[in-house]
């Protein structure tokens, strides 16, 4: 069950994986209409998205320790101030190992990063670099700055694939200047995992088709 006291944050997402709310404002008032088994939690704020009843969303808790747990859950109420669910056994979100990491040079963009509690959303979306990715995460180049621990929504492959990562490294240059932030996807869904894996396949079979028409030209030159 739930760690009431270490909670740092709760984040919601919906079933496309999308992030919609995420806030520090965790109440477990008490349930008069208690199911056995399940913790009742009311998230307060402004400005919420309004959801219908019964929509199926998933509830992440990050906790103080670094620990973070998936709940499968449905909204009970819903509006711009409040937002009512239940929750019962979740699921300890372990940090994947990734492999046949690629080097690439593609564009993709940020409309908002999260520091802390608060949410910063750009005017206009900001440009990233992508400079190489894996199934875990990417290293990109910004004009912007960010912060080792900021938590960055990156969008890209022309719009296909929204993701979440958060920033666990910044790899300078020896001048000092910043040559890319590394970073691990977080929260990545199953569908959102096929497709990226798809991608990388993509992209390894053309660098290794490019590698070949180079080496028989090399070749034919001898």
């Amino acid at each position: 069950m739930i760690n009431k006291d270490k909670i740092n944050r709760v984040l919601i997402y919906d079933m496309s994986g999308k992030i919609i709310l995420i806030t520090s404002s965790v109440f477990f008032p008490k349930d008069f209409f208690k199911v056995k088994g399940t913790d009742f939690v009311m998230l307060k704020g402004s400005d919420f998205p309004v959801i219908p009843t019964g929509e199926a969303i998933d509830a992440v808790f990050e906790y103080s320790t670094g620990t973070r747990v998936r709940y499968k859950t449905s909204i009970d109420l819903s509006t711009d101030y409040q937002m009512n669910f239940r929750v019962s056994d979740g699921e300890v979100l372990e940090e994947r190992r990734r492999s046949f990491k690629i080097t690439v040079d593609m564009d993709g963009q940020s409309p908002f990063f999260i520091r802390g509690e608060e949410m910063f959303s750009f005017a206009d979306p900001v440009e990233l670099r992508v400079i190489n990715i894996n199934l875990g995460g990417v290293l990109f180049s910004s004009n912007s700055d960010f912060e080792t621990g900021d938590q960055v929504m990156l969008d890209f492959m022309d719009g296909e694939m929204q993701l979440l990562m958060e920033i666990l490294r910044i790899q300078r240059a020896k001048d000092g200047s910043i040559e890319g932030y590394g970073c691990k996807f977080l929260d990545i869904t199953a569908s959102q995992e096929e497709k990226l894996a798809k991608f990388i396949l993509d992209c390894q079979v053309l660098e290794r088709e490019r590698k070949m028409v180079a080496d028989r030209r090399s070749g034919g030159r001898r």
